[in-house]
């Protein structure tokens, strides 16, 4: 039940915030093919799937964001699945890339990463993977992309846009679910 009103609770601040559909909850058959699908794109995200119930969905613009417990979990995008960036469990087991701090800016507003901007590749990817980014000073994860190289290119390359950046502190994702603690 306490669930049940701190979804609401949990809707209405966010109505107030964004450009957001109302929720609507998800039926068991809807959550468990999610979660298939979720899966089958990002196979290292099993073991912190399983416990996942009581699953709602809403729209902010033309993205859907699936929540449990009130808390985003998966965004799709496009007929794509991507963990959101409060889906601490699956951001933290993706590669990195550490910027400095004057792409910050640039980032937050949407800008793609360029190579020049980043200070150090964490991990190894292929062309089109999901890769975090990071500020150099506190190493927070501040956005969410997708390699446009792969990352021996990326560590080869000294221009040009490396990364697209895909959802970000900040973006209209972000502040739909970014006023609950």
């Amino acid at each position: 039940m306490a669930d049940v009103q701190n979804a609401r609770r949990y809707e209405s601040q966010m109505r107030e915030h964004s450009n957001m559909t109302a929720m609507r909850s998800l039926k068991d058959s809807e959550s468990k093919q999610i979660i298939k699908d979720f899966e089958a794109q990002h196979p290292s995200s099993t073991e912190y799937l399983n416990s996942i119930k009581n699953t709602q969905a809403a729209k902010v613009e033309d993205v859907e964001v699936f929540y449990t417990g009130g808390k985003p979990w998966i965004l799709r995008i496009n007929d794509h699945l991507f963990p959101s960036l409060k889906f601490d469990a699956i951001i933290g087991t993706l590669p990195k890339v550490v910027v400095d701090m004057g792409a910050i800016p640039h980032i937050v507003n949407g800008a793609p990463i360029m190579r020049p901007g980043i200070r150090r590749i964490e991990g190894d990817f292929k062309q089109n993977d999901l890769v975090t980014i990071q500020d150099e000073k506190h190493l927070k994860t501040i956005a969410l992309g997708i390699a446009e190289l792969d990352s021996e290119a990326m560590r080869s390359a000294t221009k040009g846009r490396v990364i697209k950046n895909l959802h970000y502190v900040g973006d209209k994702i972000w502040t739909s679910f970014s006023s609950q603690k």
